[in-house]
């Protein structure tokens, strides 16, 4: 008797355990299943035309005679002024501007302008002596680099620098190049 009635039992408990293991599965399911949602999300991105950029000026220091000592000018970027800083140069005339860009590109959009170098070499025109221009300034009183464009897709920069003529400078026009960069911000 004892070894049918754990038959008994042992049966039992392998259909109890078999009954509800279903219906555990069954109410997990339908509850997960029951509280599920689904909607909708969108994405957006733009994208902004390239920012292209018009160079209306070059920077120009003008004609100068030489001195006996080493002399510095400065173009101011808010008026084109001309201003000697140092030395027995004399300045002779002739044009002094501020380089001048316009930059255009997606209406009201902030851009940032950068000058590539501190400070770049004028060489002599068939020869091979320097002067050196840096300092390079922005208009605008601070010289803000990040501005936004106008309504209508543009903004200027002006800028200016500092000019280094050596003592008995050689007779010669002058030239050289900067780069300058504006981007997006």
């Amino acid at each position: 008797m004892g070894h049918r009635d754990d038959q008994k039992r042992t049966g039992w408990r392998s259909i109890n355990s078999a009954a509800i293991l279903p219906v555990l599965a069954a109410a997990i399911l339908s509850s997960t299943a029951g509280d599920a949602a689904s909607g909708n999300g969108q994405s957006r991105t733009e994208i902004n035309q390239g920012v292209n950029i018009t160079k209306n000026a070059d920077l120009h220091f003008g004609n100068f005679a030489a001195g006996t000592t080493q002399s510095r000018f400065t173009i101011d970027p808010d008026n084109d002024a001309l201003a000697q800083l140092s030395g027995n140069a004399v300045s002779l005339g002739g044009t002094h501007t501020a380089a001048w860009f316009s930059a255009y590109g997606s209406p009201l959009e902030r851009v940032r302008m950068t000058v590539s170098q501190n400070q770049i070499n004028l060489t002599r025109v068939g020869g091979t002596q320097t002067m050196r221009v840096d300092q390079f300034r922005l208009d605008g009183g601070n010289g803000t680099r990040n501005r936004n464009l106008s309504a209508s897709g543009s903004v200027d920069y002006k800028l200016g620098g500092r000019l280094t003529i050596n003592a008995n400078q050689a007779a010669g026009a002058y030239v050289g190049t900067f780069n300058i960069t504006i981007d997006y911000q």
